[in-house]
């Protein structure tokens, strides 16, 4: 995976690199060419893509540092360590990624507390030696503070970096898997590690991931392409293993190897599974399955040297198709115009293998090349060129879901801040949400509710309360007033401003800095689960009820009407104070609502024979009857059933004659604007036509929809006219 790692590799690549231009018919084809669709001339944005970057933690290299490390006042050596980290995660959230990989186990060690394996070595200099924290856990803590998903990255099967006598001495511990089992314990690039051949070894590797996933709030579990890594196939002596645990079941060594690797995966899978079901399962290999100049009929055009059939004997496109992994990363680190394994040759093999199947496709970004490569792509004024090309290919090639950049600490390496310039102002300057994974459960939570706006000198601050207990995080969205609503296509990333993790608080808030002006704009907030399942939203802006938290942007259309009415003690709230606007009325509470607003008195002696003496609305009931606003059906009243538009606006007619309204008749071409004319009852047409012409109604997307309930914003929204628009003798 690392530059370290695959020196001899890049060596033999750098000898073999050919730029070849091509003229046909004047001209110039370049190596991107055939991409050229995926590549377009502005930044594509996106609302959904995974944006990552691994934290290397072997040898130091992004966290914690060697200078740390070697801190020997523990409690500084803790400070400045949580210090560095909190660091790396702030660059996360300024750069707009979305998720870290955060490496937890890189020699059969641990950055967490593990019954299994000791401390890792890179903590305080000394294998097994408590760090005095526990990094893992304050890792996901502060990973999630910032709405960061973060997935534990393993190293499966690698024990040490190398195999000199202090490491030797180093790994004689409890808990040290050389020290417990050295029968499982190989060398293979001047490395120990272990047999992926043992079938009680391939368990340990399982059981080191469980304790994570059991005891840590991780987002997902990661391993890397470190299977069966050799500097030559057969380096690792396994012959042995063959013979004792094949049984006769595979004809040759390397379809053995193949089907270890095979079981570690499935195993796994379904063991994530079963404990947490939400945590993901992703892998990242090296960037080519297999050549078909080796023979393998579907694999890519290129001609790589280290492949993951044949080189490190995981057949990874089976896990794929098998769809035992949540998502996959090939470490596509090359250029488009790499001889032997173009970036678009290897990326749309990638694609084609993961189209309509449950695996997300991220891409591994060759990051720490840039200037640092003897590719002339990844060099000068080519290198962000070639990664704005990567990077875009990656956003609008549709199977692509997402990229890994390699690694953390080279965002801060001098000769790479053009390319991190170009990724924050431009490539990912706006912000993404992390694709949806509809087979790993969730679902959208309630839509957050209660929204306020306070205008404070520095900024705006919105609130809302959320009570699901699925939600997880939530979408800022700002808009201009007037501006359309837009938060499910792509160009809605434009107007993210903010993902805020729920707190424990109830009420939820957040402040948007720099805009002074509250009424020039609106914000919508959605809440989504762990798994970024989105609700609907929540509209906050300043035009909301004076009296009703409930009534907002949502209903901005009857705050004034519903204000109004509440001034006049027509309406009232709840026992909790919300008006609840969007709920169908009963037929007793708008009768309850017209007698209140018309001042309407009558005595009478009977009543509906389903209105009961002791219901709060029998006054208002039996005066409406007495006046002959409500008829029922002779006997019966019907009080609790929910009132239909068209009932609503016979009742308000025949209260506006009792109250002696001035009101004009009205014949049925007042009607003819309404395309669902044709539906409205006969009882109902002259009143419809009466109010239509009066201005009190006139229906919304050209039609009156007379059989629809009536709800409670509606209703004060008639009446309100009623009391501004309509004369009384």
């Amino acid at each position: 995976m690392k530059k370290h790692y695959r020196r001899l590799i890049c060596t033999l690549l750098s000898f073999l690199m050919i730029v070849c231009t091509f003229t046909f018919s004047g001209a110039k084809t370049e190596p991107w060419s055939p991409y050229q669709k995926y590549i377009p001339n502005e930044t594509p944005v996106v609302k959904r893509h995974l944006r990552g970057a691994w934290i290397s933690t072997v040898v130091n290299l992004d966290w914690p540092s060697v200078d740390t490390r070697k801190i020997e006042n523990p409690s500084e050596r803790i400070r400045k360590s949580k210090e560095e980290l909190v660091e790396i995660l702030d660059n996360a959230v300024a750069m707009n990624l979305n998720a870290v990989f955060f490496q937890v186990s890189p020699e059969g060690d641990a950055f967490y507390k593990s019954d299994i394996v000791p401390w890792s070595r890179y903590l305080t200099g000394t294998f097994g030696k408590d760090p005095g924290f526990d990094p893992l856990e304050f890792a996901v803590e502060e990973a999630h503070k910032r709405n960061l998903e973060i997935h534990a990255w393993f190293n499966p099967y690698r024990v040490s970096m190398n195999t000199n006598d202090s490491t030797i001495s180093s790994l004689k511990i409890p808990k040290s898997v050389y020290n417990e089992h050295p029968e499982w314990i190989k060398t293979s690039m001047s490395r120990f590690v272990v047999d992926p051949g043992i079938p009680e070894a391939r368990q340990w590797v399982i059981d080191r991931v469980m304790e994570v996933v059991k005891k840590y709030d991780v987002d997902g579990v990661h391993f890397d392409d470190y299977f069966y890594y050799e500097q030559y196939v057969g380096e690792l002596k396994d012959q042995d293993t063959y013979n004792k645990y094949n049984k006769g079941q595979f004809s040759n060594i390397g379809d053995f190897r193949r089907n270890n690797t095979y079981l570690l995966v499935k195993e796994l899978s379904q063991k994530i599974r079963a404990s947490k079901p939400w945590v993901k399962f992703g892998i990242s290999p090296s960037g080519v399955w297999g050549n078909k100049s080796d023979g393998h009929s579907d694999g890519s055009n290129t001609n790589a040297s280290f492949t993951n059939y044949d080189s490190c004997f995981a057949d990874t496109k089976k896990w794929v198709k098998e769809e035992l992994i949540d998502y996959i990363a090939p470490q596509i680190y090359f250029t488009f115009a790499n001889p032997r394994a173009p970036y678009g040759e290897v990326a749309s093999w990638w694609a084609d293998v993961c189209r309509g199947r449950n695996v997300h496709l991220y891409i591994g970004q060759a990051f720490y090349k840039i200037n640092d490569d003897s590719d002339q792509y990844f060099k000068g004024e080519n290198a962000v060129p070639e990664l704005t090309r990567q990077l875009k290919f990656n956003a609008v090639k549709p199977e692509i879901m997402g990229t890994v950049m390699f690694r953390f600490m080279n965002f801060k390496d001098s000769g790479k801040q053009q390319a991190v310039n170009a990724v924050k102002n431009d490539l990912w300057s706006k912000k993404a949400l992390i694709p949806v994974m509809p087979w790993k459960g969730g679902s959208s939570p309630d839509t957050p509710i209660l929204g306020k706006l306070n205008t404070l000198s520095n900024g705006v601050e919105i609130s809302w309360t959320d009570n699901d207990p699925d939600t997880a995080y939530y979408a800022i969205y700002r808009f201009n007033t007037g501006e359309k609503m837009d938060i499910t296509s792509d160009n809605s990333a434009y107007k993210l401003i903010a993902t805020v993790r729920k707190n424990s608080q109830g009420v939820q808030k957040f402040v948007d800095y720099g805009v002074l002006n509250a009424d020039s704009v609106y914000y919508v907030v959605t809440a989504l689960d762990r798994l970024h399942n989105e609700s609907e939203g929540l509209a906050i802006s300043t035009n909301q009820s004076k009296y009703f938290p409930d009534v907002g942007m949502k209903y901005s259309w009857a705050v004034d009407a519903i204000d109004m009415l509440y001034n006049e003690g027509v309406v009232k709230g709840d026992e909790n104070g919300m008006f609840n606007p969007g709920v169908n009325t009963k037929r007793a509470d708008f009768t309850i609502m017209i007698i209140k607003a018309l001042n309407l008195e009558a005595d009478f002696e009977e009543n509906f024979a389903d209105v009961k003496k002791d219901a709060y609305y029998y006054e208002a009931v039996g005066v409406a009857k007495a006046l002959g606003i409500v008829k029922g059906d002779g006997r019966n009243f019907n009080p609790n059933a929910n009132i239909t538009r068209e009932d609503m606006m016979v009742i308000v007619v025949n209260a506006l004659n009792a109250a002696a309204a001035k009101i004009d008749k009205a014949d049925e071409q007042f009607l003819e604007n309404y395309s669902d004319a044709n539906s409205i009852s006969s009882y109902a047409k002259e009143a419809v036509a009466i109010l239509t012409k009066a201005g009190v109604v006139n229906g919304f997307d050209g039609k009156i929809h007379p059989k629809s309930l009536a709800t409670r914003a509606e209703i004060a929204v008639v009446i309100s006219k009623l009391l501004t628009n309509i004369e009384y003798l």
